[in-house]
């Protein structure tokens, strides 16, 4: 399915309007980031607009269902071993990728670690990466199906792979607006967080557009991002006391934004990717590009 300009208006429109309808708890109850169970229900639910934004496309373009797991990114792609393998990499790698960035962030004398009990410590990591990750998961897979799944290809159809990826960043940045127009994420920013994130959202969409564009499927980017949101938690419990960090700068701040950047360019140059039709929406790696990771 080749998207035509009402798609594009009645996807965006669909994610949006969706996402402030369920992440608008803080702001009628004007708690703001104070608002507790509200805001993060809110923030929870509306990762499932996107998905809705996908399916009101569907219905009104009258396409079968067949064509939307395939077309999306639902299945595992033509090599299905390598996405199942690069979904359990992203899994390990995306944790890792914090526990780099925030490690960074010490040498930089931006972050400090305060650390309780060893016990306390691994269980917490644990949970992250097991408990927390799985919970996320139908929530990232939400968020996936839309940006990954459908806007990527579409945008990359149009604009190229780079202008698709930075041009989904962009749109998939500002739709946190609800959230971020709060100080989420950024509390020391205002609502000039909803402008900061794009420094985020553009590198770390860039692996996971890699990843949806290297295996033709959702999958490895839902798992990417559900072991993010699982372990970046942990920071905020790690985070010193009697220094607090400015997130601006530690970990997914300037310190994240840089290696995130680093990393894509690297998948980009060693494994590169090409689409193959337009009219497919697919991508395939080149026949010489396959990806060793030990």
């Amino acid at each position: 399915m080749i998207a035509r300009r009402n798609d594009f208006v009645l996807f965006l429109f669909v994610a949006v309007a969706a996402a402030w309808v369920l992440a608008s708890g803080p702001w009628i109850d004007g708690e703001g980031l104070q608002s507790g169970l509200w805001l993060h229900t809110g923030a929870a639910l509306m990762m499932f607009s996107p998905a809705l934004g996908v399916l009101a496309v569907w219905r009104y373009r009258r396409l079968s269902w067949p064509a939307l797991l395939a077309q999306n990114g639902l299945r595992l792609g033509a090599r299905p071993r390598q996405t199942v393998w690069l979904m359990a990499v992203a899994w390990v790698a995306t944790p890792l990728f914090l526990w780099l960035a925030f490690g960074l962030s010490v040498v930089f004398g931006v972050y400090v670690f305060e650390f309780q009990s060893g016990e306390t410590v691994a269980a917490v990591i644990v949970d992250a990466v097991t408990v927390a990750t799985l919970g996320t998961l139908p929530f990232a897979l939400g968020e996936e199906l839309g940006w990954r799944g459908w806007l990527l290809p579409q945008l990359n159809n149009r604009l190229g792979i780079i202008g698709g990826i930075v041009a989904t960043g962009v749109i998939w940045a500002l739709w946190h607006a609800p959230l971020t127009l709060l100080g989420y994420n950024y509390p020391n920013l205002g609502a000039w967080a909803a402008v900061a994130f794009i420094g985020f959202c553009v590198p770390f969409g860039a692996i996971l557009g890699w990843l949806r564009m290297y295996t033709g499927s959702v999958w490895p980017c839902a798992v990417a991002h559900a072991a993010f949101n699982g372990s970046a938690m942990l920071f905020g419990l790690f985070n010193s006391s009697v220094r607090e960090a400015n997130p601006l700068y530690a970990g997914v701040g300037f310190v994240g934004w840089g290696v995130l950047t680093v990393i894509a360019a690297l998948l980009f140059t060693w494994f590169p990717v090409r689409r193959v039709s337009a009219k497919s929406e697919s991508f395939v790696p080149p026949a010489h590009s396959w990806p060793s990771f030990g």
